[in-house]
């Protein structure tokens, strides 16, 4: 498949990526999981489809899941739409430069039976000096609580 010329910024991110992470928040009891994420290109389409996936660490229960595009929308500027199980569409907008990306939502939409979450932030960095390792912070404002990180997890390439 021919990688579209505008996804050079995101290159970094194709790939099957999988480790851990910690969750936290005032309403939940914390956690730790196990994690699966996918960025595959589209078909010379300036696009990434991506998808992801968690279980509970030592029960292997299944907790999460979302599928999406993240697209390259111009140098350094790219745009992330989130489709999630529970009922939320999250759009997200932000920069990339080196291994970084930077994005907060400018929408999310929600069923009428969806949980109130009104702002969320992605920071995403890749480290490609030896094993490539995807670290990042999911923060949001959700269920009457102020704007404060939900998640964290480092990631790897398989070897």
């Amino acid at each position: 498949m021919t990688l579209h010329e505008d996804l050079g910024q995101l290159e970094f991110l194709i790939g099957t990526w999988t480790g851990f992470g910690h969750g936290t928040y005032p309403t939940i009891e914390d956690f730790d999981y196990q994690e699966v994420v996918k960025f595959e290109p589209g078909p010379n389409k300036p696009f990434l489809s991506y998808s992801q996936r968690t279980k509970r660490l030592g029960t292997g229960e299944p907790l999460h899941a979302e599928m999406g595009y993240v697209r390259s929308i111009g140098p350094g500027r790219i745009e992330w739409v989130i489709a999630h199980p529970t009922g939320i569409a999250e759009i997200l907008t932000g920069s990339v430069e080196g291994g970084h990306l930077r994005l907060r939502s400018g929408a999310i939409e929600r069923t009428p039976t969806a949980k109130d979450v009104r702002d969320t932030e992605r920071n995403i960095e890749v480290a490609t000096d030896g094993r490539p390792e995807l670290r990042y912070r999911f923060s949001m404002a959700a269920v009457g609580q102020l704007h404060q990180i939900h998640l964290e997890a480092t990631l790897h390439h398989p070897v």
